[in-house]
């Protein structure tokens, strides 16, 4: 079953959405076309929160200044997705900034990243959000983008870009949650084809295939 069959299949009322730029709709050429609306149109929500801030991390490592990055989704998660009891489809999508960050291997890295994040799954899964719960692997960055950003945030290559996505897959497969393969759908559509002109971001193609990797999620069992 489906992420999107399965929600219809329950009672939610309503969608929360957590991550950077590109959950906030970065370059959809309107707010209809991000993909957290399409979404929440897809399945008829009665509500969208959505709790993105752009340019930010999923995890609370130190920089290379020596400091957390502001807003990180682990220092603010618990405001946002546990501020009160509800039954509200939770999706994140984070790890694509984690992942171009290459100023400080010794403490930004998959690792701490992984650790973060099942962190912050346990707690949401003990509020009893699991059912309700998807993560996504961080978007498909085309090549040419890894030389674009802010300080720190170019560099990285493709494998090491890669090992995200597979924290991400891992997670899921942990906790057995919902696993929306996202950069595996947008590289498949090929490089560059789904990224706007500032090659950090999807076009509106690229936030509609964001949106179809969420509804198609599925469960996959951890390997033996």
């Amino acid at each position: 079953m489906t992420f999107a069959e399965h929600l219809k299949s329950l009672r939610f009322s309503g969608i929360r959405v957590f991550g950077d730029s590109i959950t906030a709709g970065f370059n959809a050429s309107h707010p209809d076309l991000a993909w957290p609306a399409l979404f929440a149109a897809k399945l008829g929500a009665l509500s969208l929160r959505n709790h993105a801030i752009p340019g930010t991390v999923l995890q609370a490592s130190a920089l290379a200044d020596g400091k957390a990055r502001a807003d990180n989704g682990v220092s603010r998660f618990a405001g946002a997705l546990l501020d009160a009891p509800h039954r509200d489809a939770i999706l994140i999508l984070y790890g694509y900034n984690d992942a171009r960050y290459t100023a400080a291997p010794d403490s930004m890295n998959a690792r701490s990243f992984s650790r973060d994040y099942a962190n912050m799954l346990e707690k949401l899964i003990e509020a009893g959000h699991a059912e309700r719960l998807a993560i996504g692997s961080p978007p498909y960055i085309p090549d040419s983008g890894f030389s674009v950003g802010s300080a720190g945030f170019t560099g990285q290559t493709r494998l090491g870009f890669e090992v995200y996505v597979r924290a991400v897959q891992e997670l899921a497969q942990a906790f057995r949650i919902f696993y929306a393969p996202i950069y595996e759908r947008m590289k498949a559509c090929g490089d560059g084809s789904l990224a706007s002109p500032d090659l950090t971001h999807p076009n509106d193609a690229g936030h509609r295939v964001i949106c179809d990797a969420f509804r198609h999620a599925v469960i996959h069992e951890k390997p033996a």
